[in-house]
């Protein structure tokens, strides 16, 4: 006959295990917490959720082009109107090449040029977010461009991100927070203009991006590392002026923006910026 005593002990020491914490972290949470933090520094890929969306990641902003009308996809993880029958590796390379699973290519609107450049690693994390977020069934309108789609080569992405130093700058703002996208002015074709590589000037949405390059009287080469790190962060520049405009949705994100990046990031981004060509350009 069992000792009762064992018994009341045993079922001591399993309800103790049921109820302690775990060791470690679920390092499917952890992945998808880093996932929502590259989908921050990516500006929370606010085109994806404008204000009459019916929800995060719904789609369906319009873009009017020169060449034609393109909308922001659904890339809530419905399997009807959104991603939700992707695999891992579509999405992938739908962030970072711009094709669909179908073999149609995304309108370079999306800035897969930067993306391109998201390691492998962070990309993981990126997929394993979208795909944690609510799904909405929500279509969105078809594109109607009068042009074909342009197609733009990129190459492949580094297996691991750079934890710090000024690659970790470089990285974030050539990637992710694709920086160029909007402060690189395009000629009449849409392609950037390399001689002005981050100076301003006529960006996407009728906005006027600033001069980030360290030029001392039309760039931001006054701002300290701190002063630029901080306006990333907060919006707030050392005039005591507010960022608009285009830069502002950035920074506030969606579920995430350039807000939530960390003390060390938007410092090391700051250090970069420091780096690159000052060039003269005022904007106006």
């Amino acid at each position: 006959m069992t000792d009762p005593r064992v018994v009341m002990t045993v079922a001591a020491v399993i309800l103790t295990l049921c109820s302690a914490p775990a060791s470690a972290a679920d390092p499917t949470s952890e992945l998808v917490a880093r996932g929502k933090y590259v989908f921050g520094a990516a500006g929370g890929c606010a085109c994806h959720t404008p204000p009459e969306a019916l929800g995060l990641n719904a789609g369906g902003m319009k873009f009017e082009l020169l060449f034609g009308v393109v909308y922001s996809g659904n890339i809530t993880p419905d399997p009807e109107t959104g991603i939700g029958r992707w695999t891992d590796a579509q999405v992938t390379n739908a962030i970072r090449r711009g094709e669909r699973p179908d073999g149609s290519r995304l309108f370079p609107i999306h800035p897969y040029e930067y993306f391109a450049t998201i390691a492998d690693d962070e990309a993981r994390a990126l997929v394993a977010y979208l795909k944690s977020v609510r799904p909405i069934r929500s279509s969105v309108p078809a594109r109607s461009l009068r042009i074909p789609t342009p197609t733009i080569r990129v190459g492949p992405a580094p297996k691991e991100a750079p934890r710090g130093g000024p690659e970790r700058g470089e990285y974030l703002a050539g990637g992710a927070a694709h920086c160029a996208d909007c402060h690189t002015p395009r000629r009449f074709n849409g392609s950037q203009d390399a001689a002005k590589f981050l100076a301003g000037g006529p960006g996407p949405e009728g906005s006027l991006p600033a001069n980030i390059t360290p030029h001392l009287e039309t760039g931001i080469g006054r701002w300290t590392e701190a002063q630029i790190a901080r306006f990333l962060r907060t919006g707030v520049k050392p005039s005591g002026q507010e960022a608009f405009s285009l830069m502002r949705v950035v920074i506030k994100g969606t579920s995430a923006g350039y807000k939530d990046l960390t003390e060390a990031d938007a410092a090391a981004i700051a250090r970069y910026l420091k780096t690159v060509p000052a060039i003269e350009n005022r904007v106006r």
